[in-house]
């Protein structure tokens, strides 16, 4: 584990960084926390903007062989993973576990051989975030975002997943009908990429099965079934990192599980995320034209169907425009669990692009997050929080009592675009009981 200077730290942060540097994003930050001092001063003294969690952030690398001078890093990979915790049972093939690491001796192994050079490093929070510290931890939170978003490439540990000898084959064969179609699409246009790229997979199985190889893909389902039903779906902060990282073609984020025999395989996300898709498309349709059938599907905390489990991979997507409410990257997180309530503030402003970070005390329960996440993206300028859809939001006060809120618990796919409107300033306060009309 190696302390990078700050010169280091800054060439590899830039890229992500200058935007929250820049003079219009600090104007943006200036004029949400003024706005939001107006309307609540109290919960306004608990953000700051997110220029300051950059400023001067440690960054450190770990690396292989112990650098023998000043330690230089050119790029880095960044690890996506759970923290174990008695009861999360890990797969057979997870031992021993690093000493140090608390991640287990093959997936370190594997991803320390995924460098490009002994010049990059690799950022794994438990390990290069000082969790003695705080501070260095809310600097952190604050800056996770940027972290991410500057790494060459995400690896995304599942150690509770090994495949058994028939999912192995059958992920190994449709991984590779992907491959060859990435290839064999390029360079065709409109509609003759349209129906090459209808066509392909079910021409790809057809010939498997004419040349006795169908059984190979009959545990496609199970496969993909067990890949999506990682631990790693259901936390907030995987979540977050799926949601901010980059998802290009070279270079995308990178799924490691156990195979049969406890080597550890590697699937690109866009891989799993299109055959999902595609094998969820052959199971029985449900009817889900009732707006309650289909938000208890989507918000169901154990989706039981590879089409449920595809949805929870889909938001795990990048939202993309930039005219969505910063509500909906709250309510795309809502459902993932997260031990400390408060992370949940901290990842919703960092995937929602709001140019400030958290560090308070105000939030104990999630639907602290809720209401107080409301107040900033009405003093973001966003109005979406009073037109929201769902049951009355109930806030507990700690002591037993709750308070019935203005706010609504918003649920998964009620919200998209921002509204604004001109009368802002007639919005004079915000509480959690209340909203104050001038």
């Amino acid at each position: 584990l190696i302390n990078l200077s700050d010169t280091n730290t800054q060439s590899l942060l830039s890229s992500a960084s200058d935007v929250l540097r820049s003079i219009s994003s600090q104007a943006v930050a200036a004029s949400i926390l003024e706005r939001l001092q107006m309307l609540n001063p109290t919960i306004a003294s608990q953000f700051y903007a997110k220029a300051e969690a950059i400023a001067g952030l440690p960054l450190r690398m770990l690396t292989t062989p112990a650098p023998a001078t000043a330690p230089e890093v050119d790029s880095f990979l960044v690890v996506s993973y759970c923290w174990h915790y008695p009861g999360w049972p890990l797969a057979e093939a997870a031992t021993p576990i690093a000493e140090g690491w608390e991640v287990s001796r093959p997936m370190v192994d594997a991803v320390m051989s995924l460098r490009e050079s002994k010049k990059e490093g690799v950022w794994l929070d438990k390990l290069c975030i000082d969790q003695s510290s705080d501070q260095d931890k809310m600097s952190h939170i604050g800056a996770m975002d940027v972290v991410y978003r500057s790494a060459r490439r995400m690896v995304i540990l599942l150690e509770d997943v090994q495949l058994t000898p028939a999912e192995e084959a059958a992920g190994l064969a449709y991984a590779k009908f992907y491959e060859d179609m990435g290839k064999g699409i390029t360079g065709l246009e409109g509609a003759a990429r349209s129906k090459f790229f209808n066509e392909y997979f079910p021409s790809r199985e057809k010939a498997a099965r004419d040349a006795g190889q169908g059984q190979v893909l009959e545990a496609g389902h199970a496969f993909t079934m067990k890949l999506l039903g990682a631990r790693w779906y259901s936390r907030a902060w995987c979540a977050h990192e799926a949601r901010i990282t980059p998802h290009k073609k070279i270079n995308n984020p990178l799924f490691l599980c156990f195979g049969a025999d406890g080597r550890v395989l590697t699937f690109e996300f866009r891989v799993i995320h299109y055959v999902a898709m595609y094998l969820s498309e052959q199971e029985p349709q449900v009817d889900l034209t009732s707006e309650n059938a289909l938000r208890d599907a989507l918000n169901d905390p154990n989706p039981k169907t590879l089409r449920q489990r595809w949805w929870r991979i889909q938001r795990l997507m990048p939202d993309g425009g930039d005219n969505i409410s910063a509500m909906q990257h709250l309510i795309s997180i809502l459902s993932f669990g997260c031990f400390m309530k408060g992370d949940l503030m901290s990842i919703a402003l960092n995937t929602s692009g709001i140019p400030l970070f958290f560090m308070g005390d105000a939030v104990k329960e999630v639907e602290d997050v809720i209401w107080i996440f409301s107040l900033l993206v009405i003093a973001a300028g966003d109005i979406v929080p009073l037109a929201t859809m769902g049951p009355r939001l109930k806030v507990p006060d700690g002591h037993g009592n709750e308070t019935i809120s203005w706010m609504t618990r918003p649920m998964q796919g009620a919200i998209d675009d921002k509204m604004s409107t001109p009368r802002l300033d007639s919005i004079s306060a915000v509480t959690k009981d209340y909203v104050e009309l001038d």
